[in-house]
């Protein structure tokens, strides 16, 4: 009897775990992309790490590692400094003590995914590296802290080179993002522009997914490691995020003695000491555990020391850890209400946040966890330490630059200051004089990019899908005819200014003139980098420059030589390069507003970074959208995925669409389909 009854309930447990089992499908189109469907939040999370490892489990391992601040423990001693840096902000240590105070909603999305990524691993041992991390739900929090951190750092660097020290390098984030009202477009309804710019290598590059399952219904791109994408749409909104804002973040002068420091005109505290033990790997593989001692006053980590004083760094961010929490409450928001009370979480870092809904809202704020500065302190630069600049508390959402539905019908912001963002901006620094950290601007010119595509939007009344791929993917050069007449002035008779004169000011791939005009710019020496020609430049120089470009161009390179004969795309290791339009090109000022960072491979300069997700979404019910990688979505070279977006997409200005809520003509696309039961 006892063995009937051991075998009915084991029978019965296989057929419950056969039939209570979610079923999880990832269907990926001819692109590699993931579409995930499930009937949970936590379903189409487990995809997510499942797809996630599939495609680039290496990298995601990497992430996670440098969250924790264990990379030198792998990699070796070029990863030090690096994991000190991490150590001093604790990211591992916040993300598991405070884990368990987590929603339970995050908690069993986090805890889902991570199942995924295992499972994947127990299929395939073969691809986890021996270096890998026994990855926790927490881990994916870390990695938000961590994400995060370099803007407030940013932000704290610059207030410590205006004390005169040069603290360690904080890589520059730049993007574009533009929203276009109802009223501005053919269709009546939103259009939101996506374009984050990053290296395209590292943590920063995206991984592209749809999910479709409980109130995660969502197309976009995310960092690696993360459970579902931070930028891109759902069913009813729309999020957006470049570079700049308020500031979030100071530095405080300290006084330090025997072990203590000054907390007031006569008050003393003793330094908060943590020890912390990294491992470096060596050339022979040993590893060689260091203690390292994290030193931190009430304000925050020990970050400098000159001339016998002690640098802390203060940041709101320090001690938070629902970053996820606001994300999730973000993609999931069904209204500008909903939106807006997720925004007043206040977890993400100082950035220009816009966001559309289907209901034809368009919104902007200055986002950032700001504190209250005492008056009459200038947290521009390092404050005293000893109690009068003290933080009064944070600012509430409802103190930071904001706007909604403005009358021009558009906004911008592709990294400047909010008066020139659309023409005519209400939004002026001297509203916010009382407290102008939470400007944190000034009156100054829009750069190129930004004022190409604020003028593109403010001509176009009627923006089509066609158009708003267009401005995406601009690759129009501002003021250029303002050379182009000066050219002519100079030297009207010269065969190769003619040459430059028809030119459409567009650079082009395929555009012979556009190549002529950089060259020209390249030839004018400290001249080059001008927006507009200056009237110091003589007509003199303009000749001689003109001269070396022509030159170049007939024997460097060729009569045929295009734009794209010096500009490429292509994936490291790919053994391949194509043709590209536009760039980041500031050192001739063809900052066009399609942003690519080159760098020189040979004789060809070949993207590494800049536009790093693009998508274009228009706010219908439901929504439609395009969205393109710069490279590919698999790490895998056999995969056909390694670097085709760059072959196929990216290097001809095009993005594909993401069959957002529409299934049946997915299907028409599918490369492959596994189910899954989680």
């Amino acid at each position: 009897m006892k063995l009937f009854l051991t075998a009915f309930l084991f029978c019965t447990f296989l057929f419950c775990t056969r039939l209570c089992a979610e079923k999880v499908e990832i269907l990926r189109d001819e692109y590699g992309v993931p579409h995930i469907f499930a009937a949970t939040d936590a379903g189409v999370a487990f995809g997510s790490g499942y797809a996630q490892a599939e495609d680039r489990l290496e990298e995601l391992m990497r992430n996670f590692r440098k969250a924790e601040g264990t990379m030198a423990e792998a990699f070796g001693e070029e990863w030090f400094r690096h994991d000190v840096s991490q150590r001093r902000w604790g990211h591992r240590h916040i993300a598991a003590t405070h884990y368990k105070e987590l929603g339970p909603k995050i908690r069993s999305i986090l805890e889902a995914y991570v199942a995924g990524i295992r499972l994947f691993i127990r299929q395939h041992p073969e691809q986890s590296p021996s270096w890998a991390v026994d990855i926790q739900p927490w881990h994916p929090v870390a990695l938000g802290r961590y994400t995060i951190s370099r803007w407030p750092e940013g932000e704290a660097a610059s207030d410590l080179r205006r004390a005169g020290i040069e603290p360690d390098p904080v890589p520059y984030a730049g993007s574009n993002q533009m929203l276009i009202a109802p009223k501005r477009t053919a269709m009546g309804a939103p259009i939101a522009v996506i374009d984050p710019h990053l290296s395209w290598y590292g943590e920063t590059r995206y991984y592209e997914m749809r999910l479709y399952g409980g109130a995660l219904q969502q197309a976009g791109g995310g960092r690696l490691g993360l459970p579902f994408p931070t930028l891109g749409h759902s069913r009813y909104c729309s999020v957006a995020m470049t570079t700049g804002g308020p500031d979030t973040s100071d530095v405080f002068e300290e006084e330090i003695k025997d072990g203590s420091y000054r907390a007031g005109p006569n008050v003393w505290k003793p330094l908060r000491k943590r020890e912390e033990r990294i491992g470096v790997r060596g050339k022979d593989g040993r590893i060689e555990w260091r203690s390292v001692t994290i030193e931190s006053t009430h304000h925050g980590p020990i970050w400098a020391h000159k001339d016998g004083k002690s640098y802390s760094f203060a940041t709101p961010y320090l001690d938070q850890f629902r970053l996820l929490e606001q994300a999730y409450a973000m993609v999931t928001a069904r209204n500008l209400t909903e939106m807006k009370t997720a925004l007043a979480m206040r977890q993400y870092m100082a950035q220009n946040i816009m966001a559309a809904t289907v209901d034809g809202d368009i919104f902007y704020l200055r986002n950032g966890r700001v504190p209250i500065r005492a008056k009459g302190c200038d947290p521009s630069k390092p404050m005293p330490g000893t109690g009068a600049c003290e933080w009064l508390g944070i600012h509430p959402i409802q103190d930071l630059v904001q706007i909604a539905n403005p009358d021009q019908g558009y906004m911008q912001n592709n990294n400047c200051s909010p008066w020139v963002m659309m023409r005519d901006s209400p939004l002026v620094p001297e509203r916010y004089a009382e407290r102008p950290y939470l400007y944190n601007d000034t009156r100054r010119p829009a750069s190129q990019r930004a004022a190409m595509t604020r003028d593109q939007l403010d001509a176009s009344p009627r923006v089509t899908i066609e158009q708003a791929l267009d401005f995406a993917f601009s690759p129009e050069v501002y003021k250029a005819e303002t050379w182009q007449s000066r050219i002519r002035e100079a030297a009207p008779d010269h065969r190769f200014a003619q040459f430059l004169s028809g030119w459409n000011r567009r650079a082009d791939a395929d555009s012979g003139p556009a190549l002529g005009f950089y060259l020209f710019k390249m030839a004018l020496g400290e001249h080059k980098g001008a927006v507009e020609p200056p009237a110091t430049l003589t007509d003199q120089a303009i000749r001689e420059a003109l001269e070396k470009a022509f030159s170049l161009m007939r024997y460097e390179f060729s009569h045929h030589a295009t734009w794209g004969t010096l500009f490429r795309v292509g994936r490291e290791g790919a053994g391949r390069t194509f043709p590209v339009s536009g760039g980041g090109v500031t050192e001739a000022a063809m900052a066009t507003p399609r942003n690519i960072t080159f760098k020189a491979q040979g004789r060809e300069m070949v993207g590494v970074g800049g536009q790093t997700q693009t998508m274009v979404v228009i706010l219908t019910k439901p929504p439609q959208s395009f969205q393109v990688l710069p490279l590919g979505q698999s790490d895998h070279k056999n995969s056909g995925h390694f670097d085709d977006q760059a072959e196929k997409l990216f290097s001809k200005s095009k993005a594909k669409p993401t069959f957002f809520l529409n299934r049946k003509e997915l299907e028409k696309h599918l490369t492959s389909k596994r189910d899954l039961n989680f």
